[in-house]
């Protein structure tokens, strides 16, 4: 892995952020302009990333392998961290409903949001393909045991798995399907998938930059403490341990270094709206998205030295 592409990544992304934060300053960034951001990112910008890595890796046996590989490490990896930090979460001595949350704060990482473009920009078409697959485990484990854990009367239903269909799933299942049948899509949609999956990042980036300006205004509001556990644990303490047990069992590579990348995301997106949704704290999950956001601008290419 370059370290310079990552740095220069990373640098791109703080100032997008920037011209985020610049523009909502200027500009009332209101809740139907947010939607329609999300909308846009999440259901065409996110989507075209998968499809265009799917349309430029070569679909053989070996790369579904592989794909199944990633997704299983992906599941393996969630439940591992959402385990360790609970662990932690239990010897700090929170109380039980605030060690939830703190756990799901420090365990989940934005891997779809950020992680498939930045991965998509660093290791190119494949990586986009593989990140995208990593974070289908997480969409799994999200709406199966985090929901779970957060709801009051702590039962599982069936129709919580309706949300893990969504269209960044679709379009993997759409695009491995066209892979394996060996249909070749028309010149036409490759190249669309290709111009709009240059999008995603950029807009990902404006569209957290958009929403800080607001945080600041009520940081006194919003600030907690013990912030600092879900960030030692989101930024550093599991991406440093994703990146032990890798060397102990000899995984090495591009694939192994994109996948410690993905766990060294900051807090995920969807923390916010689940807390919306489960509990009365959102705030709390706003604040330390935001934070784990600016400090992953350090985090991400000190940990991609470490690997080099």
């Amino acid at each position: 892995m370059d370290i310079q592409v990552v740095i220069t990544t990373i640098c791109v992304m703080g100032i997008m952020i920037a011209i985020g934060a610049l523009f909502a300053t200027r500009v009332n960034v209101t809740q139907e302009v947010k939607y329609v951001l999300i909308l846009l990112i999440l259901n065409i910008a996110v989507p075209a990333v998968i499809l265009n890595g799917i349309f430029s890796v070569e679909m053989t046996g070996e790369t579904l392998s592989l794909a199944a590989k990633v997704f299983g490490i992906s599941i393996a990896y969630h439940l591992g961290a959402l385990a360790l930090v609970a662990a932690f979460a239990k010897i700090a001595r929170f109380k039980s409903t605030f060690a939830i949350k703190m756990t799901i704060l420090g365990a989940l990482g934005n891997t779809g949001f950020i992680g498939i473009p930045l991965a998509a920009t660093i290791f190119g078409a494949p990586g986009g393909f593989l990140a995208a697959i990593f974070d289908a485990g997480l969409s799994f484990i999200v709406y199966t045991v985090v929901i779970y854990l957060l709801q009051a009367e702590g039962r599982f239903h069936l129709r919580q798995l309706k949300a893990v269909i969504n269209v960044p799933v679709m379009a993997i299942i759409i695009g491995i399907l066209v892979a394996v049948t060996g249909f070749k899509p028309p010149q036409m949609v490759i190249q669309l998938t290709n111009i709009l999956a240059g999008i995603a990042a950029p807009m990902a980036m404006l569209y957290v930059g958009m929403l800080l300006p607001p945080l600041l205004k009520k940081k006194r509001q919003v600030f907690f403490p013990e912030i600092w556990f879900p960030l030692s644990f989101r930024l550093l303490a599991i991406p440093l341990s994703m990146m032990a047990i890798f060397a102990l069992v000899s995984f090495e590579g591009w694939i192994a270094n994109m996948i410690v990348l993905q766990t060294a995301m900051p807090t995920a997106m969807v923390v916010a709206v689940l807390f919306s949704r489960f509990t009365d704290e959102e705030d709390t999950a706003v604040v330390t998205i935001f934070a784990s956001t600016l400090l992953s601008l350090a985090t991400i290419p000190f940990l991609a030295y470490l690997m080099l």
